[in-house]
C-alpha cells in the first residue's frame, strides 16, 4: 500500500530527521576553519539563513495547494522555462542522492566497518531506502516521526555527558581573530547544508491540513541549526579551536572522549547510530522528491517506476572512488556554496514568491466586481 499523506507535524520531524545530524557532524569544521572560535556565531547566523528559506518554501508551497514546484513552476514561468529549473533542481537532487550515499560509505567505512568491501555498504543501503520510497512519502514521514525523536536523544545524551570538562575560557576572544566577513562566510556550508529543505517545494503539497505546516517547517530547520550550535559549542568548550579544527567529524571525538568512572564509555556507538538514521531518513526524501518530480517532468503517471533507475544511478555515483575531502569539503565550497546555495536556495525561491505576490495582486485588480 502506498500512502501518500503528510500532516504538518510530520513535516517537522521530516526536517529535523535528515537535517541534524550531517549538518552538525559536516560543517563543523570547515565553520571553524573560517570562522575559528566564532564558528558558533556562524552557526547561529546560519541557522537563521536555513529557517528563512524554509519560511520563503513554504509560504510559497501554500500559494499553490495540492500541486509541487515541477506544476506551479509553469504558471510562474511559462513552460519552457519551467523546464529548465524543474531540471535544475532535478540534478541537484540525483546527485545530492548519490553524494550523501558516498559520504555515508566513507563515513562507515573510516568509523566502524574498515574492512568491509564499500559496495555491500552501498547496496544495503540502498536496498533499504528503496524498499520505504516506493511505499509513499506517508511511510517516510512515520518513520521520521519514530526516529526523529531517538536522534535528538542521540545527540544530546553524548554532549550532556561530556559536560563536566568545559573551559569557557576556550571561547575568547569573540569577534578579534576572525571579523565580521570570516563569520558570515563561516556560516555558509551550515546555511547550504539546512538550506536542502528546498525539498518543502515538493512535499508541501502531501499535506492535508496546512494550517500549521509553515510553523512546523521552520520549526524543524530552526531546531536543527540549534543542535548544530550545540554541537559547535561543544566542541569548542572541550578541546578548543586548535584540536578541533583539524578533525574531520569534530563530535565524534567529543563523544569518544567520553568516560565516566570506567561505566559509561564508547558512546561514539550511539552517535554512529543516530547518525545512520538520519542518512537514512535524508536517502529516502531525496529518492522520492527526486522520483516523483522526474516522473512529473516527463509525464510518466507512476512515479515509483522512475525510483529504480535514480536508485541505480545513485550506486554508481557512490561507488565512484574519492576522498573525504572531495566529496564532503570541495563538493559544498566549489559547487553547493557559490551555486546551489544563492540560485536554487535562496534567488528562485525568492524570485517565485516574488512573481506569485504580483500575479496574485493583479488578478484580484482585474476581477470584475459583483453588485
Amino acid at each position: 500500500m502506498v500512502d501518500m499523506t503528510l500532516t504538518s507535524r510530520q513535516m517537522f520531524w521530516m526536517m529535523v530527521s535528515m537535517q541534524v545530524i550531517m549538518t552538525l557532524l559536516l560543517t563543523t569544521t570547515p565553520t571553524f576553519q573560517i570562522a575559528k572560535q566564532d564558528a558558533w556565531i556562524s552557526t547561529l547566523l546560519a541557522s537563521g539563513v536555513g529557517s528563512g528559506i524554509a519560511y520563503v518554501c513554504a509560504k510559497l508551497s501554500l500559494m499553490f495547494p495540492g500541486r509541487t514546484l515541477i506544476e506551479f513552476s509553469r504558471d510562474l514561468f511559462g513552460k519552457w522555462l519551467a523546464i529548465l529549473i524543474a531540471v535544475m533542481y532535478l540534478m541537484f537532487w540525483i546527485s545530492l542522492f548519490g553524494i550523501i550515499l558516498q559520504q555515508f560509505k566513507m563515513f562507515i567505512i573510516g568509523t566502524i566497518l574498515p574492512q568491509t568491501p564499500p559496495y555491500v555498504i552501498v547496496l544495503l543501503m540502498v536496498t533499504v531506502v528503496l524498499y520505504l520510497t516506493l511505499h509513499g512519502v506517508g511511510a517516510i514521514a512515520r518513520c521520521c516521526e519514530i526516529m526523529g525523536p531517538l536522534i535528538i536523544i542521540g545527540v544530546v545524551s553524548p554532549v550532556f555527558f561530556a559536560f563536566n570538562r568545559i573551559d569557557a575560557d576556550q571561547l575568547l576572544p569573540v569577534f578579534v581573530d576572525s571579523g565580521f566577513m570570516a563569520i558570515v562566510k563561516g556560516a555558509l556550508p551550515t546555511a547550504t547544508f539546512l538550506g536542502d529543505c528546498i525539498m518543502i517545494m515538493v512535499l508541501v503539497s502531501f499535506v492535508g491540513k496546512t494550517r500549521k505546516v509553515v510553523r512546523h517547517a521552520v520549526l524543524g530547520v530552526l531546531m536543527s541549526g540549534l543542535f548544530t550550535v550545540m554541537s559547535v559549542f561543544s566542541c569548542l568548550l572541550i578541546f578548543g579551536l586548535h584540536v578541533t579544527k583539524g578533525y574531520p567529524y569534530p563530535l565524534l571525538i567529543v563523544v569518544r572522549s567520553i568516560s565516566l568512572s570506567g561505566v559509561i564509555e564508547n558512546m561514539d556507538a550511539i552517535l554512529i547510530s543516530v547518525w545512520i538514521m538520519s542518512v537514512f531518513t535524508k536517502l529516502t526524501l531525496y529518492l522520492f522528491v527526486s522520483s516523483y518530480g522526474t516522473s512529473q517532468l516527463l509525464g510518466i503517471k507512476d512515479w515509483r517506476k522512475v525510483a529504480w533507475p535514480i536508485a541505480f544511478l545513485g550506486v554508481v555515483m557512490a561507488l565512484i572512488p574519492l576522498n573525504y575531502v572531495e566529496s564532503s569539503i570541495v563538493f559544498p565550497i566549489k559547487v553547493a556554496v557559490p551555486f546551489s546555495f544563492p540560485i536554487l536556495m535562496i534567488g528562485l525561491p525568492l524570485m517565485m514568491l516574488m512573481i506569485a505576490l504580483i500575479k496574485r495582486k493583479m488578478s484580484k485588480k482585474n476581477k470584475p466586481i459583483t453588485r
